[in-house]
């Protein structure tokens, strides 16, 4: 999911939130913010935003996003901004947007500023730090069973918690996707634009849908590409999650049949002899997120490992992870997942989550077990939008191995304005993959915002 292209929600790490008020838009910018631009590479201009840890105290404790902007080839034609995220959560968009721009096609590199800003806790924005921790975590039996595996995996979770609130303390409540919609807002106002365009592909999307519910007048077309659920509800968030990348799985298993690789029976037996078993459940997410060449990588790491040789499978691994800041994706998903209540829930939730991907359900559930642990969010995801937005446009891969098409379906019907794409596809997000009609598509929407003239692709 750390791939450099689309990133996604990551499959694990994803109060009783559901007391917790939604959030309420703050008070608009203050005028006078705007960039001091540098360049920064190519054609690339770089600065830095001034923004409140809380939106609700202006005047409060502040942190500095890392924002970069690359100018419309053909000003003359220039449509305004396109912001663009990749997800994550914890991703940087900043390094997406410089090393991916090319992927985004020449119409909106033409027409558009594509502008990206690292969220707050990623990449140069203030960035989290409590990695002491992780290791530990990971060292965890991503399924325990019995009093004292479990016990361990608790601890754990709390230890990498507490580090968490010992170095940041009273940022680690402002790190949802409410909050960053506040950021991107001052980051309009910054630019000087009255409108902004957006495109988030994977947990971008829950930025996009954000500000479209908290700004809906400041928006001209947003396109949310690998949707995230709109209903954050941590079990039920991570039981479809595992789902989804479970069927992934099975669909692996027929492909190697029919190529003569190994299949699932193989990956089992690798997982009950792996030093670090939690390492072989994201190195198999890795693989099945990007088929065809993901699929065979994923055979290829497995057959080595059953030789002895985790030289495959820890390359996989290291790649799930690359570009990602743990911490960043941890405090995001805490902040915005309504949480099961104390460890316990999550232990009385596994085998609902063990019922609905015997693979991945427990250590995907397990795997947000710091957020019991986690200081309460001060501003939840918004509900419901607070007016009418424009014409927006959704996709959702039927087989998406890490968002599954049911969270496209949810998010498209919060609003009434959105058109959702169906996409045959078992990749992870659509734009930008080279197929025709979901980039034509995407790009016509952008250049011109109505609903689409299809909701299939092919």
């Amino acid at each position: 999911m750390r791939r450099v292209c689309a990133c996604a929600v990551a499959l694990v790490l994803a109060v009783a939130g559901l007391a917790l008020a939604c959030a309420r838009r703050p008070g608009a910018p203050p005028p006078q913010t705007s960039f001091a631009w540098r360049d920064c590479g190519g054609d690339f201009r770089c600065a830095t935003v001034r923004v409140p840890v809380d939106h609700a105290v202006p005047s409060g404790d502040a942190l500095d996003l890392s924002v970069a902007l690359l100018p419309a080839e053909k000003p003359a034609e220039r449509l305004g901004v396109l912001v663009v995220n990749p997800g994550g959560p914890g991703i940087s968009a900043v390094s997406y947007l410089r090393s991916s721009w090319l992927r985004l096609g020449t119409v909106l590199h033409q027409r558009f500023d594509l502008v990206a800003f690292d969220t707050r806790g990623t990449g140069d924005s203030a960035p989290l730090d409590c990695h002491e921790s992780f290791a530990r975590l990971m060292a965890q039996d991503p399924a325990p069973e019995g009093d004292a595996p479990w016990q361990s995996a608790v601890d754990a979770a709390r230890a990498l918690a507490e580090e968490c609130r010992a170095k940041h303390g009273a940022r680690l409540a402002f790190m949802s996707s409410a909050d960053n919609a506040f950021d991107l807002d001052w980051v309009r106002a910054a630019l000087g634009e009255e409108k902004i365009s957006y495109l988030g592909f994977s947990y971008g999307t829950a930025l996009g849908a954000s500000y479209s519910s908290l700004y809906p007048e400041r928006i001209r077309a947003v396109v949310l590409d690998g949707s995230i659920d709109p209903s954050f509800e941590l079990e039920r968030f991570t039981r479809e999650q595992s789902a989804a990348v479970e069927g992934a799985l099975t669909a692996w298993n027929a492909e190697g049949r029919r190529k003569g690789w190994v299949g699932t029976d193989a990956l089992d037996a690798v997982y009950a002899q792996a030093p670090r078993r939690s390492a072989v459940l994201y190195a198999a997410a890795e693989g099945l997120a990007s088929p065809p060449e993901g699929w065979r990588t994923l055979a290829g790491a497995v057959g080595l490992a059953q030789t002895g040789d985790w030289a495959g499978i820890d390359e996989l691994y290291q790649r799930y992870f690359g570009g990602l800041s743990v911490e960043a994706h941890l405090a995001a998903l805490c902040a915005d997942l309504v949480r099961p209540g104390p460890p316990e829930a999550y232990r009385a939730a596994l085998p609902a989550a063990v019922a609905a991907s015997p693979h991945f359900g427990a250590g995907n559930l397990l795997a947000h077990l710091p957020c019991a642990f986690w200081p309460e969010a001060k501003h939840r995801p918004p509900a419901e939008p607070r007016g009418a937005t424009p014409p927006m446009l959704v996709l959702a891969n039927r087989d998406d191995p890490l968002t599954p098409h049911v969270w496209g379906e949810r998010l498209a019907a919060r609003f009434a304005s959105a058109t959702r794409v169906d996409v045959e596809s078992r990749e992870h997000t659509a734009f930008g993959r080279g197929d025709p009609c979901v980039d034509s598509l995407v790009e016509g929407y952008l250049v011109a915002p109505a609903p689409p003239v299809r909701t299939h692709c092919p």
